[in-house]
């Protein structure tokens, strides 16, 4: 059975008689300052699991680093259409978020629109290459059977279509090991140089840095849940005023309020509970623990006692995606004056520009977004934030003239600058699923883990929502 079909509905059905057969869901505090379980973190992992543990009776208290609610959600809501700097859409198959949002009966609306097909045009030297142009340009160097795609899409078919696992979730299964190979190996063997691979993967990449960092294990589960969901009507789900709407209507609906600017330092534990120590010298008291920590920032707590030595070493060694946004408004609709399309694939620091229509309608352009990735997000954050948001727009006056003092942009977002989130998303190195995904999810002790890090059947804000659920239901059934 694939998970993304369960509802909470579903599984509590199933948790509640685990727990009323346990008798942990009336659990009496030991002590004044003590709650039953602490969850450290606001993103939707940490809501879903204390939303979870209260609804079976559990004392629940979420603590965040940050001074707001939702993780690696993000909406912007000082520009216009409330642009998302995190998590996007939600997808037919995220069957948790769905429930959720019909609970907390939070308005949506159908994005998908959104993600209109536009002509792909190409910036490369600072050339436009429409997609009419592309198949016999001379810049196309793609093997005969790729000619015809946009090199972004290149990946995509070529995964497809050597993808050996018969369900996406075998990816997790040991006999899956010599497919956790990296993307690079996948190419050649499929009779790519590395200039079609640094063209069609490295150029704007969708995981990692380079098809060298990544494991194509990874990206062939990633292509099965991703081909799971398609067949059926468009849906790409988006909160109204912005999807950090979700994980604040969940904090919203707990017991008590959420604990803002509580930054982790330490976490202790022996047989008669555990303790977490924040950097402000507070400290909390609790029966159990859920971390729902990116791995980065888990790299700069102290647990005691230490953490088994193949978690420590996923914890350590697993990277994030980094990832620079700069959002950008433009003072005037520049595309109508040279009649292009305000979508971009550049090889410059601006990277991927992709024009947001985030009014009802889904028609009209509001914003625009530059996602910089991998090594070209480095670039970006090795200067002043102001310096790499002039950049951008310098690079895109300069390969798109009719956009010359017609862009601003009003912010950045660099994920691996980030102090709570180190990087957008884990990116599993080759070798690095099957040595360390089971590990970095494992409990110890009295110590929880979830996370999109630690998700086994789902990706993305779904993958969050199951890591959460995991859990709590590890707590309701000790």
């Amino acid at each position: 059975m694939q998970s993304s079909t369960v509802t909470r509905r579903t599984a509590l059905a199933t948790a509640g008689a685990a727990v009323a057969a346990t008798g942990l869901a009336s659990k009496p505090l030991r002590a004044q300052n003590k709650t039953d379980v602490l969850v450290i973190g606001a993103g939707l992992s940490g809501l879903n699991a204390a939303l979870l543990l209260e609804e079976q009776g559990f004392k629940v208290q979420v603590i965040e680093g940050r001074d707001r609610i939702g993780g690696r959600l993000l909406s912007l809501r000082d520009i216009p259409g409330n642009p998302e700097a995190g998590g996007n859409g939600i997808g037919s198959g995220y069957g948790r978020m769905i429930d959720t949002v019909e609970r907390l009966e939070i308005p949506m609306l159908n994005s998908a629109g959104r993600a209109q097909i536009t002509p792909f045009e190409l910036y490369l030297d600072g050339e436009r290459i429409s997609g009419e142009q592309w198949p016999t340009h001379p810049r196309n160097i793609l093997p005969e059977a790729f000619k015809a795609f946009s090199p972004r899409l290149v990946p995509l078919v070529l995964l497809r279509q050597t993808n050996p696992l018969a369900s996406f979730e075998d990816w997790y299964d040991p006999k899956s090991k010599p497919h956790d190979i990296s993307v690079y190996d996948v190419f050649k063997k499929n009779g790519f140089t590395d200039e079609q691979i640094d063209l069609t993967f490295n150029l704007n990449v969708s995981y990692g840095t380079s098809a060298h960092d990544v494991s194509a294990l990874m990206m062939w589960f990633n292509d099965g849940w991703v081909a799971s969901m398609e067949g059926g009507p468009p849906t790409q789900l988006s909160a109204i005023g912005g999807n950090m709407t979700i994980p604040e209507t969940m904090a919203k609906a707990l017991n008590g309020e959420v604990h803002l600017e509580r930054e982790v330092v330490g976490v202790r534990q022996d047989d008669g509970g555990a303790e977490v120590v924040c950097a402000d010298g507070t400290i909390y008291k609790a029966d159990h623990v859920v971390c729902s920590l990116p791995l980065p920032v888990m790299r700069y707590i102290k647990f005691d006692p230490f953490l088994p030595s193949v978690m420590s070493k996923g914890i350590a060694m697993v990277p994030y995606f980094p990832m620079t946004q700069v959002h950008l408004v433009a003072k005037e609709p520049f595309w109508e004056a040279d009649g292009w399309s305000p979508d971009m694939w550049t090889d410059t620091v601006a990277g991927h520009v992709i024009a947001n229509r985030h009014n009802i309608d889904n028609t009209d352009v509001t914003s625009l977004t530059t996602w910089a990735r991998g090594f070209t997000a480095l670039k970006l954050d090795q200067v002043d934030p102001e310096e790499a948001k002039a950049w951008v727009v310098s690079e895109l006056e300069r390969i798109r003239p009719s956009a010359k003092g017609k862009i601003e942009a009003p912010y950045i977002k660099s994920w691996l600058r980030d102090p709570f989130a180190g990087g957008d998303y884990a990116v599993w190195e080759p070798g690095q699923v099957t040595e360390f995904l089971h590990a970095v999810g494992q409990p110890h002790g009295r110590i929880h883990f979830c996370g999109e890090h630690t998700a086994l059947s789902n990706r993305g804000m779904e993958g969050a929502m199951e890591s959460g659920e995991r859990a709590a239901f590890e707590i309701m059934n000790i």
